[in-house]
């Protein structure tokens, strides 16, 4: 009976160990992230973020500090490089986050914030409403994508307007079916 309780322990801990898995978590400046990744994931972010800072910073990029803590886990890592590579491109030195702009499809520039950007662009086309419209809209398709840019690369809020609607002019409709461009 101690053979076959002996045999059945050492059976139950060669299947948890066969279910471990070598994972790690990771740390950017200090700041842990959540969850737990593959190690490969970390080797993927870090090349991925250090191929695109030394792309935009034209040159070798001041990377941040990255630490490793690695762990046996019985469930599957879960974090993915994605989410390492923008940790480590948010704590670059000359690199920000911003949002790019475009206007089906063609590529305007960035600007820092998409909010007010939309605001400026309601005031312009408000501000230009004639009498007999009921309201405005942009006669192209005004689409954002957040991308990261060296600091002090953006576009002024005021600027951007006046390209988005040099690019794609304002119609006024009176909410019957007539529509004019401004």
């Amino acid at each position: 009976m101690g053979k076959k309780l002996l045999l059945l322990a050492l059976a139950l801990v060669f299947l948890v160990a066969s279910n471990l898995s070598l994972c790690c978590t990771v740390t950017v400046e200090g700041r842990e992230l959540e969850g737990i990744y593959p190690l490969s994931a970390v080797d993927r972010g870090l090349s991925a973020a250090s191929a695109a800072a030394e792309e935009i910073l034209e040159g070798t990029a001041n990377m941040p500090e990255l630490n490793k803590s690695y762990r046996l886990s019985l469930r599957p890592a879960g974090g993915e490089a994605a989410e390492i590579s923008s940790a480590i491109l948010d704590n670059t030195t000359g690199l920000e986050l911003n949002q790019a702009v475009y206007i089906s499809g063609v590529y305007l520039g960035s600007v820092e914030q998409r909010e007010e950007l939309l605001g400026e662009l309601r005031q312009f086309i408000t501000g230009q409403l004639p009498s007999w419209a009921e309201h405005g809209y942009l006669s192209q398709e005004l689409s954002f994508k957040a991308q990261y840019g060296r600091s002090g690369s953006t576009t002024p809020v005021e600027d951007m307007v006046l390209l988005v609607s040099g690019m794609a002019p304002v119609m006024y409709s009176d909410g019957e079916g007539y529509a004019a461009m401004a």
